[in-house]
């Protein structure tokens, strides 16, 4: 289908990022550093890793900050955070999944 293929180009020219941030379920606070899972997305070195981490972090902690914990909210604030900063040094444009998960 059309969109298949759209969506398979987009993977295949600019990859993608999947972001796994964990929440305590009794307050609702981060439950340690999120986890970045970069597929096709030119080599990402360390440096740059290492910023989309600190950048996922800061993005949840000032959410949880403002008692947003509505889980879409989270989660799109994290694509579009996420997003701007891989543009941003890049040029590029990943396919960013972002999972919340409560324990």
């Amino acid at each position: 289908q059309d969109v298949a293929l759209r969506d398979r180009r987009h993977l295949s020219e600019d990859g993608v990022l999947i972001v796994v941030a964990t929440l305590t379920g009794s307050n609702g606070a981060v439950a340690g550093q999120p986890e970045l899972i970069a597929r096709g997305l030119a080599e990402p070195d360390a440096e740059l890793l290492d910023e989309m981490r600190v950048e996922a972090e800061r993005v949840l902690s000032e959410l949880l900050e403002d008692d947003v914990s509505e889980i879409k909210l989270l989660q799109e604030h994290l694509h579009d955070g996420l997003g701007q900063l891989i543009y941003d040094r890049t040029g590029r444009r990943p396919m960013i999944l972002p999972v919340v998960v409560e324990v």
